[in-house]
């Protein structure tokens, strides 16, 4: 089989590289500052690349603001004009795809994947970045994790999987959940469980906070409220948790780690890509 992969990081560059070991022809294209072997061609142009593939690539997520996602890559590809260069019947896989993107690939006839859609994909996701959010408390505070009181806030697959390492290395954590189920569920694993009118009141309590939510859900107030030394962490998408430039004004140490996957264990995120690749595959062929 034929791969073209497109853009992304260094988890673009390994995934080149398992599929060339597998056996599959790849070439890619927006990758020219990634270290890859020589015997995987970096295609001169976008139509040279994709022409003739069974199945193209992107990275996850696979665009920012119309335009491909390649970080390792002065190209600015604008998706209209990458969907444009594809040929009816390939196979079209990345993750995070816009609405639009997605309609104007099924307009153009070709069979999309969107990784974040797939239970096994994000779930392999959120443990890596659990496991890369406990690396970044630990770099950047001399506090131990354990016997610290840590609060998450959001109990999607990422806050979940935190709160059970964090919990699993001796810290007192709480959760802030909106959902009274979610709330209930964190209670009953043995989790201090809290509403987010709650932690104007209680921040201040925390050495570490993290967020996994996608939405504002520490106010101004929350924020002065927290002790100067905690640090804040947000794991989440724009606009974010919290307002990491008011955070950082009050005095507070608040890290910002988007693509934790990609940073903190870029082969153990490709493979992750590969194994979802080829579960796309299989099923397109059933």
């Amino acid at each position: 089989m034929k791969f073209a992969v497109l853009g992304g990081d260094r988890r673009s560059a390994l995934l080149c590289q398992m599929l060339d070991r597998d056996g599959h022809r790849v070439q890619c294209f927006a990758l020219e500052k990634a270290e890859l072997p020589g015997e995987i061609p970096r295609a001169g142009c976008l139509q040279g690349c994709v022409y003739g593939a069974d199945c193209v690539i992107l990275p996850t997520p696979a665009e920012k603001g119309g335009l491909l996602n390649a970080p390792l890559s002065a190209e600015k590809l604008r998706m209209q004009e990458l969907l444009e260069a594809l040929w009816k019947g390939q196979i079209l896989i990345g993750g995070r795809l816009s609405e639009d993107s997605c309609l104007a690939a099924v307009r153009g006839k070709l069979l999309v994947a969107d990784l974040m859609e797939r239970p096994d994909f994000v779930t392999g996701n959120a443990a890596i970045t659990a496991e890369g959010a406990l690396e970044q408390l630990m770099t950047h505070s001399e506090k131990s994790l354990w016997g610290s009181r840590c609060l998450v806030l959001g109990w999607g697959r990422i806050g979940r999987l935190l709160a059970h390492r964090l919990g699993g290395l001796g810290a007192q954590v709480a959760v802030a959940a909106r959902r009274g189920a979610d709330r209930a569920l964190a209670g009953a694993l043995g989790f201090q469980a809290l509403e987010y009118r709650q932690l104007e009141g209680e921040i201040g309590e925390f050495d570490f906070v993290i967020n996994t939510v996608p939405a504002r859900v520490l106010t101004e107030a929350m924020l002065c409220c927290a002790a100067p030394d905690t640090v804040l962490l947000e794991l989440a998408s724009p606009p974010g948790g919290f307002d990491r430039r008011l955070a950082e004004n009050i005095g507070l140490r608040a890290l910002a780690a988007p693509g934790l996957p990609g940073k903190c264990a870029p082969y153990a995120a490709a493979l992750l890509m590969r194994d979802a690749v080829y579960a796309v595959l299989r099923e397109q062929e059933e």
